[in-house]
């Protein structure tokens, strides 16, 4: 029994702070322009973001997302001394990589060339890892209920 709730306890513990620290860092990295150059291939490729380029740049965008994300990293890990806008941060957390999860299905960029489904590209397997990560999102907003 004390195993058990020593397990859950460290995995609710990593499930936050490991998503906040994810939030946080990936929003650090999107301040340089590779990470602008990357996140453009990326929304040429997709049905659902490319309309997005013909109003921002790829490094505003980037820098949009930057400042996002490391909100939401921020709102994740305040949930102790704020639970409320910590909810917030779940949320938007689940809306972010909900988005993230559907460019899975919208673009080809995802495929490896030349084999389509099921070999992704490295892109695709980023994106991927947001599957679990939604989840863990998820779990934050309810958590925080």
């Amino acid at each position: 029994m004390i195993l058990a709730k020593s397990f859950k306890a460290i995995g609710q513990f990593i499930f936050r702070y490991g998503l906040a620290l994810i939030f946080i860092w990936l929003g650090i990295l999107k301040f340089k322009n590779s990470e602008a150059d990357y996140l453009k291939d990326i929304l040429q490729n997709s049905s659902m973001f490319s309309w997005m380029l013909k109003y921002v740049t790829s490094y505003t965008f980037s820098l949009i997302i930057a400042y996002l994300q490391i909100g939401i990293g921020i709102l994740l890990a305040i949930k102790p001394v704020a639970k409320k806008l910590s909810l917030v941060g779940g949320l938007l957390a689940v809306l972010v990589l909900g988005i993230s999860v559907l460019t899975l299905f919208t673009s080809g960029y995802v495929w490896q060339t030349g084999y389509g489904f099921p070999e992704l590209s490295k892109v695709g397997q980023s994106i991927l890892k947001d599957l679990l990560l939604f989840g863990a999102a998820a779990w934050c907003v309810g958590d925080s209920l």
